[in-house]
């Protein structure tokens, strides 16, 4: 197995090559009535953009109370519009969404936790509360 692994040849990057790294995309599923499908695209935001979209989201007192980093009322709809690419879904409509009475909240968890493991993949850090 040593060998497989030495005999491939991976190109030594370049600032260029770096910089014109694609961001990540994933395409999650949603399930609808009936067993039908349908597909959004979502890509990840850079990390200044998602941190300043964090910042701009601060944990309510009931957040912090339960060890939250973000409000949970206001993030994910907000996080869900600013990657969602196919269909584009503005953030008044992603706050409709979040406020059906169709999603249950374990549905729109299940999508929120997907585009934030989508815009964090590869950070491999114990994450620790801090005031």
């Amino acid at each position: 197995m040593e060998a497989d692994v030495a005999s491939k040849k991976v190109e030594r990057a370049s600032l260029d090559v770096l910089l014109k790294k694609p961001p990540r995309t994933k395409v999650i599923e949603v399930e609808l009535a009936d067993d039908q499908k349908v597909s959004i695209l979502f890509r990840a935001i850079g990390s200044k953009a998602y941190d300043d979209l964090l910042g701009s989201h601060p944990p309510s007192k009931r957040d912090k109370e339960i060890g939250g980093v973000w409000n949970s009322d206001t993030f994910p709809p907000s996080l869900i519009a600013a990657c969602a690419v196919e269909p584009e879904i503005s953030e008044e409509a992603a706050k409709e969404i979040f406020a059906s009475e169709d999603w249950s909240r374990g549905e729109l968890m299940d999508m929120f936790m997907k585009v934030v493991t989508l815009n964090s993949e590869g950070m491999n850090i114990p994450f620790t509360q801090s005031d």
